[in-house]
């Protein structure tokens, strides 16, 4: 090999070596990264499930065996005591499907409201549309408490433009009825109207007005245009919305203890007044449950145990229901538009 050709080699060897540094630095700080992301998630993890995870092995844990350090992430006697009796204390025979049609009921009246008040601010233009629009806004900001005086005001004395005291001689009082919140949902005051709002007019302002407007030249009305071409075109929008709407008023407890207070079938009334008083709550259904069963009703760890199980019942629905909707429901919102205005 001749002098100038041994050189080449030594400046390729060196050049390949310099190279070589700077991409190992980049690779070891993508490992450190990926490496810090994937302890991070599963410290987040740890911390949601963690609580979900100990709830289910105390639901299923035998009441002998509660508080004993080999039953604390795995039952040393599996038992279903425990579920039996926290379903009776929060009577959920009757209390589960009361609860998903009243709820049922309310997603339907708060979705139609908010699905036509978010076309309306979508695709018509009307004298201060901005403004209403940011008074809808200012309905997901402030919080429901705000309203709370002048709320139960209205349905202690509901009336309609004084119609029915017109009729009737006197308003009508809706304090402890169902119908004031069916009225709320109606009339989009409901649980997270505004947002329900928010997401229409963004899904409708996403979608071609071309397809409308060949819609009303074919000779179709508004109602049927509507009908037949926006609202399919808006399915991700709709699902985000009652899927939403569901789970709201599902866990909701303040307006069904403002307005509908006496309502003890209601799955999350019940549930409140059992775990404020577990004893009485357990002293009142002893008589319902076999003598076999174990009944500590005045050990904290029991009455404690009976509450976590009856949480578990209480929320277990939704677990059901996400279930089978969860893909629909993840393209939903990453198609509804919420993340932009």
């Amino acid at each position: 090999m001749t002098e100038s050709t041994i050189k080449l080699a030594r400046q390729n060897k060196t050049g390949k070596k310099a190279l070589n540094v700077p991409l190992m630095k980049k690779k070891g700080k993508r490992w450190l990264g990926s490496f810090l992301r994937l302890l991070l998630i599963i410290c987040l993890s740890y911390l949601i499930l963690a609580p979900i995870l100990q709830n289910i092995v105390v639901a299923f844990t035998h009441p002998d065996d509660l508080g004993m350090a080999t039953s604390v992430w795995v039952p040393q006697n599996v038992s279903t005591q425990n579920w039996h009796v926290a379903s009776l204390m929060i009577n959920y025979a009757q209390a589960l499907p009361y609860t998903f049609l009243h709820t049922s009921i309310m997603v339907i009246l708060q979705t139609v409201c908010t699905m036509l008040a978010g076309y309306s601010f979508a695709r018509f233009k009307f004298r201060f549309r901005s403004v209403l629009f940011a008074f809808v806004v200012f309905t997901i900001i402030v919080p429901p408490q705000v309203f709370m005086m002048p709320q139960y005001l209205f349905f202690r004395s509901f009336d309609i433009f004084g119609i029915i005291t017109a009729i009737t001689g006197k308003p009508l009082n809706l304090l402890g009825s169902t119908a004031s919140l069916y009225v709320m949902s109606a009339v989009g005051m409901g649980l997270k109207s505004g947002l329900y709002v928010y997401i229409f007019r963004q899904t409708f302002r996403g979608l071609p007005k071309e397809l409308e407007e060949a819609a009303y030249i074919d000779g179709a009305g508004f109602l049927r245009t509507f009908t037949s071409i926006v609202l399919p075109a808006a399915q991700a929008g709709i699902l985000t919305v009652v899927v939403l709407s569901f789970v709201w008023n599902w866990n909701d407890s303040y307006y069904t203890n403002l307005f509908d207070n006496n309502n003890v079938r209601h799955l999350m009334l019940a549930y409140g007044k059992a775990i404020s008083s577990v004893d009485e709550a357990l002293a009142s259904i002893s008589s319902k449950v076999p003598l076999t069963y174990s009944f500590l009703l005045k050990s904290p760890v029991y009455e404690a145990a009976i509450a976590k199980t009856a949480s578990m019942l209480v929320f277990l629905p939704l677990v059901v229901l996400y279930l089978f909707i969860q893909r629909k429901f993840v393209q939903g919102v990453e198609r509804s538009g919420i993340t932009g205005m």
